[in-house]
């Protein structure tokens, strides 16, 4: 279920929501095509759990024992990986010193600013912008900056706590699911237009953000977490970002703007093809 967009206008233009996208889109066209090799800049930049919760000896040695994605050997008998299942190749040696080259709790902070492949980041990017010029509206961009950067770590410490692993966590989507957090606190009755395929037809649905970010929350990331999770889905980090969401925005003080009448909503009106 992807969204299209909310009725939801803002006051002020939303310079740091953008600002962030530029950034994102820049530094993975760095990661694809940059003179640093796209396995080495992953490990170099992503956040491995393990690292953090680990003395370097253990945390060597497990990479040894617990590979990502194990493919064969290299002619020096060392193990090789491949992330995301997308060819980058690189032996577990080169993967612990790429890793290791800077501090764990420097990488909590990079990993925000990676993404896996094209889909993972046009799909963050996108639920960024709908949801994150909101936000930004009400905190302002400095606090949203804070908001966005405190709920993409707590994300990440959530995911290395309910999984200490040795894939790289890369990916925007902790610190964007705080701001989805924040948004069905502060807009649960503001509408969501969102595209759903039905076999080859795209349907569309109009929902209350409440019942559009429920279902992202509960169904698309509890249900599969407490069922042991599949393929390369961070739902933890998704989790953990969620709720630090949803409890910051109370924490951080709210612009005040000027009450605005409340829409007429006439759902015979409403161009989706369903309407909750």
């Amino acid at each position: 279920m992807f969204p299209i967009r909310d009725e939801n206008p803002t006051h002020s233009t939303a310079y740091v929501t953008i600002g962030l996208i530029v950034v994102n889109c820049l530094i993975f066209l760095t990661e694809v095509w940059g003179p640093v090799d796209e396995s080495e800049f992953t490990w170099k930049y992503g956040f491995v759990p393990a690292e953090l919760v680990q003395s370097s000896d253990d945390f060597a040695e497990g990479l040894r024992q617990n590979p990502p994605k194990k493919l064969l050997t290299d002619e020096q008998g060392r193990p090789l990986v491949d992330l995301f299942g997308r060819g980058r190749i690189i032996n577990d040696e080169a993967a612990y010193r790429a890793a290791t080259s800077l501090p764990a709790w420097f990488n909590i902070f990079t990993c925000m600013f990676l993404h896996g492949g094209w889909m993972h980041l046009l799909g963050n990017m996108l639920f960024l912008w709908i949801f994150g010029n909101n936000i930004e509206d009400k905190l302002g961009p400095w606090l949203f900056i804070i908001f966005y950067l405190g709920t993409g770590i707590c994300g990440n410490l959530a995911h290395t706590f309910f999984d200490a692993g040795y894939v790289p966590l890369v990916g925007a989507s902790g610190a964007i699911s705080g701001v989805m957090g924040a948004y069905v606190l502060l807009f649960p009755k503001t509408r969501i237009l969102a595209i759903v395929p039905i076999g080859w037809y795209p349907a569309t649905f109009s929902l209350p953000a409440w019942v559009y970010l429920g279902f992202y929350i509960l169904l698309q990331n509890l249900w599969p977490a407490f069922r042991g999770g599949e393929g390369n889905v961070a739902y933890w980090a998704h989790i953990g970002g969620f709720a630090a969401g949803m409890a910051m925005i109370y924490v951080f003080p709210h612009r005040k703007y000027a009450t605005r009448a409340a829409p007429t909503y006439d759902p015979d009106q409403d161009d989706a093809d369903f309407v909750l």
